[in-house]
């Protein structure tokens, strides 16, 4: 059971059915997908699901991974064994945990995990393991003037109200929120999440805060709050597994997710229904990022991808395949003339002059200009509007910008 769900959900679930083909549950692995059936109980080297792990196997299984021959012969001797299948197992597995003791962060541990840019471009905030930095932005400095404390564990997101009144921070099971002008804490929203908010997102308005809630090893969901209710108005089950970003558009009509699942989905936020399954990543999709409209998305993966989708049709307009690392976070521009990018590699990229190409791919659809790399993961990136000025969180504790071009430089103070 742990090596089904290890190695093969991700692909072959109810919602994704790679080849029709879903594992989750016993009665569906027998059945089997679009090429017969994958088990024969009894007959573990008879059995497709376990002749598809060997390598040189055509197709091969996992595509882009070659399992441990210790693995495949569990495997083998289970369908041996008739294939028994243990549903208690599959929910210890994927249970939400409820006593969950949280402790003091090592001293070490200092990532910038999240990065946020006020509406009006003068204030950046940073989010430093359980601490949320605030610089302010002149035209020749860039001062730390607050450092605001409260949360239990490592901040996970960060985000401003573009109205100016809020700012929201997400760590495990609760976000904090802050008076954006006093910078004064205002509360926090904490029913029902279950696990850390990945994501964080204001609407144009600033009435709406969207959570991505991803318990470890459970379906990530989606909560959609309104400003100065204690509970959520609306929430759904967004992905099978933890949701790594989350976005919602320049006109506030839609949400994009994207997940450890391989799949990035785009919602009504006024329905909270699917308008599009964006299918094509081979590993976690880790960053969303819209475009100047609701037409295009952007999405970034661990597999070193970069894809431009045509929302409207689900389509993959373009791709970018020349990463050398996973690419950990997006921020496209207003204005949609700027697409920013950043990898576990320390490397970061501008994308500019980006197609459309109306639901046809392409191998180039906008041009790459690199930044000066760091050498150390980045795990957050925004920008001006103009993309002149980019800042960038990283692993070591500190906040990289590069302006006009020039080579990486830290901010002031930690």
């Amino acid at each position: 059971m742990t090596i089904l769900r290890a190695h093969c959900f991700g692909c072959h679930n109810v919602e994704k059915k790679r080849g029709q083909l879903d594992l989750t549950s016993r009665e569906s692995a027998l059945k089997g997908g679009e090429n017969g059936p994958v088990l024969k109980p009894g007959k573990g080297s008879d059995s497709p699901l376990v002749k598809l792990l060997a390598p040189g196997s055509d197709p091969h299984m996992p595509p882009k991974k070659q399992l441990p021959d210790k693995v495949i012969a569990t495997l083998r001797g289970w369908v041996d064994a008739g294939a028994p299948w243990d549903a208690g197992v599959l929910k210890l597995l994927t249970r939400e945990t409820k006593s969950e003791e949280l402790k003091a962060l090592p001293a070490s541990y200092t990532p910038v995990l999240a990065v946020a840019l006020s509406a009006d471009g003068k204030s950046l905030a940073s989010a430093r393991a359980n601490q949320l930095l605030i610089h302010t932005l002149g035209t020749t400095n860039r001062t730390l003037t607050a450092t605001l404390t409260g949360a239990r564990d490592a901040i996970q997101s960060v985000a401003w109200s573009a109205d100016g009144r809020w700012l929201a921070a997400g760590e495990f099971r609760r976000v904090l929120l802050f008076d954006a002008k006093t910078l004064k804490p205002f509360g926090t929203l904490d029913k029902p999440l279950a696990g850390r908010a990945t994501a964080i997102a204001f609407t144009p308005d600033g009435e709406t805060l969207a959570v991505a809630d991803s318990p470890a090893g459970a379906p990530g969901q989606v909560h959609l709050w309104k400003m100065g209710d204690e509970k959520p108005f609306a929430s759904w089950t967004a992905h099978n597994d933890s949701i790594l970003d989350l976005k919602i558009s320049a006109s506030g009509k839609l949400l994009a997710t994207g997940s450890a699942d391989k799949l990035a989905r785009v919602w009504n936020l006024t329905t909270q229904k699917e308008v599009a399954k964006l299918e094509g990543h081979t590993s976690y999709v880790q960053a969303v990022a819209f475009g100047k409209d609701d037409a295009v998305l952007a999405t970034g993966g661990a597999d070193k991808e970069i894809k431009i989708w045509n929302i409207a049709n689900s389509a993959r307009e373009g791709s970018f395949s020349n990463r050398s690392a996973a690419v950990t976070a997006l921020h496209w521009t207003t204005g949609g003339t700027n697409l920013l990018a950043v990898a576990e590699d320390g490397s970061a990229v501008t994308i500019t002059d980006i197609k459309r190409h109306n639901g046809e791919q392409s191998s180039a659809p906008g041009t790459e200009r690199k930044l000066s790399s760091i050498g150390d993961v980045l795990y957050a990136v925004t920008a001006t509007a103009d993309a002149k000025t980019i800042f960038a969180g990283c692993h070591d504790g500190s906040v990289y910008f590069w302006e006009a071009g020039k080579a990486a430089a830290k901010l002031e103070g930690k």
